[in-house]
């Protein structure tokens, strides 16, 4: 039996789509140019220093785009100086003048360059953290900054190929900052970034070996989405380290002598199917704590970080020492087309992790909301959400986030008017849990609903009409004796109001006994019994000894 890897597409901004559809021969802008002030936008700063950037004007030009960055909006570009950009157009194409670029070819990769030098969005040189920037480019990748010369923006590296010359040169319409190198598009996938690094030659040939190469190179699914992956790879030097010299050292630890390496029950196929997560997440990006799907099923990767120390399954025996997996930050975070990879410091094996209490907001949980695909306030349809549902499917907003709430991350998942809601949940390792639901319940929620657990249902009728003064609070004995507990003192809103003393946000106990007899994520299913709002805060789970 062979793997199948099921990947959900991640949406591409509605502000991307416009530009890459809209800067074409004929922009939709003409020869209009819409200004907030008087100051001037990118295009025409670009324009006031031709000794530095004219190269780049004339490709803005050649491309059509020079009106876009002309016009109302919020960019941010990345422009090599004429001494870097004109030996690469030399070097390139073989000319020495933007204006030699006539072919069809010619011109459809110059515009892959000038967006991929280009981000929908505002950011200063002060928004720049380790790992990937805020937004995407026009060419719907992440570009990556790093200190791996040290703190202070004067050693900040772009793709770990650019440095800034210039920073912060600010326009009406975003910010210009200055590179000394062309940014190359990412145009190959995880395994062949990684081979072409030159330091995981066993690695790589596990991956031909299990037929995990092809599978981690697919770049889009068969309706046309990206597809992404996170690689987490060990170095020859690593593998030196255990022994493991030869891809036949690595085959004889976790094959065992069962040489169809494609079969998905053969050790070397599950321990290399475990190295990737189906997700795109640099190190930024991963939860300071709980579980990374991986493409071996019903394993996951446990990820905790302390004093920004990111720690890759670390061992739970108790004792005084602790053991566990970390990145090697030199050689981590390296982008591809179709996501990113990391390099370890140790051998990551297959770990099993013993339960945890984990809280799962449905909405700040979710990759489209991590993603930027979904914002506040926006009205979406249910097919907008890969792990969340919802019956009838219809174009509403469905969360909220604002300061005031005194809600997990200040926002809810609205949950009106309609007959059934469906949420995945994160990894939950094997144990048994008490389960419990937070809303912003009382005078202003007319919902009741009835749980289900992977289609089971558990627990009594959700009533979230319930008032405090109606299940014992704030008495928390007398409220454990009616199904529900106060809300959690450390979440607050902005003004510092604790969910615990809020009578509004109350969890419901939905069972104590929930069991969950391999890791895996689950399905929760809330029906309507009485229809009406409810805004959903967050689910917990919390071990039970």
């Amino acid at each position: 039996m062979k793997r199948i890897i099921k990947l959900s597409g991640i949406v591409i901004s509605t502000i991307l789509l416009v530009f890459i559809a809209g800067v074409g021969c004929d922009d939709g802008l003409g020869d209009k140019t819409f200004l907030t002030t008087d100051e001037l936008t990118i295009a025409q700063t670009l324009d006031a220093s031709p000794e530095k950037f004219s190269t780049f004007v004339e490709m803005l030009h050649l491309t059509g785009y020079y009106t876009s960055l002309q016009s109302y909006g919020s960019y941010t570009c990345f422009v090599p100086v004429n001494e870097v950009l004109d030996p690469y157009i030399k070097e390139r194409w073989g000319v020495n003048l933007v204006s030699e670029l006539t072919t069809q070819e010619q011109i459809e990769e110059v515009k892959e360059l000038v967006k991929f030098h280009t981000m929908a969005k505002s950011v200063g040189a002060s928004g720049f953290i380790e790992g990937r920037m805020p937004d995407t480019t026009y060419t719907g990748d992440y570009l990556t900054s790093s200190y791996l010369l040290g703190g202070g923006i004067g050693n900040l590296i772009i793709n770990r190929e650019a440095k800034f010359l210039q920073y912060d040169i600010r326009s009406d319409n975003g910010y210009i900052h200055c590179i000394d190198k062309v940014l190359t598009p990412y145009s190959d996938p995880v395994p062949v970034v990684i081979e072409r690094a030159g330091k995981h030659t066993i690695f790589i040939e596990a991956l031909k070996k299990t037929g995990l190469y092809d599978d981690f190179s697919v770049k889009l699914t068969e309706t046309g989405n990206k597809k992404n992956f996170t690689i987490f790879a060990e170095t020859d030097s690593v593998f030196a380290l255990s022994g493991i010299n030869s891809f036949d050292d690595l085959a004889d630890k976790y094959a065992e002598g069962d040489t169809d390496y494609e079969e998905v029950t053969n050790g070397l196929n599950r321990w290399m199917a475990y190295h990737a997560t189906v997700s795109f997440l640099y190190s930024a990006d991963i939860p300071d704590e709980g579980y990374l799907s991986t493409v071996l099923e019903n394993n996951a990767i446990k990820v905790d970080k302390n004093d920004d120390v990111l720690k890759i399954n670390e061992s739970e025996t108790g004792g005084e020492v602790e053991t566990w997996v970390s990145l090697v930050s030199d050689y981590s975070n390296y982008p591809a087309k179709n996501g990113v990879y990391h390099t370890v410091d140790t051998l990551m094996d297959i770990f099993i992790p013993k339960a945890k209490h984990i809280l799962f907001d449905p909405v700040s949980s979710q990759p489209e909301y991590i993603s930027r695909a979904i914002r506040s306030m926006n009205k979406v349809t249910a097919d907008k959400y890969s792990e969340v549902d919802w019956y009838p499917p219809t174009n509403t907003v469905r969360f909220i986030q604002r300061s005031k709430n005194v809600n997990l991350d200040w926002n809810f998942f609205d949950m009106g008017g309609c007959v059934w809601y469906e949420f995945i949940t994160p990894i939950l390792a094997k144990g048994k849990y008490e389960f419990l639901v937070c809303s912003n319940g009382g005078n202003n929620a007319r919902g009741k609903f009835q749980v289900y657990w992977d289609d089971e249902p558990v627990g009594s009728i959700y009533d979230v009409t319930k008032k405090a003064s109606q299940v014992g609070a704030p008495d928390s004995v007398a409220m454990e004796a009616n199904g529900w507990r106060l809300g959690k003192e450390w979440i607050t809103n902005k003004a510092g109001t604790k969910q615990s003393d809020s009578n509004g946000c109350m969890r419901f106990i939905i069972t104590k006994e929930l069991l969950c007899p391999v890791q895996k994520r689950h399905k929760i299913k809330l029906v309507a019994v009485k229809s009406g709002g409810i805004p959903l805060d967050y689910f917990e789970f919390i071990p039970v000894d």
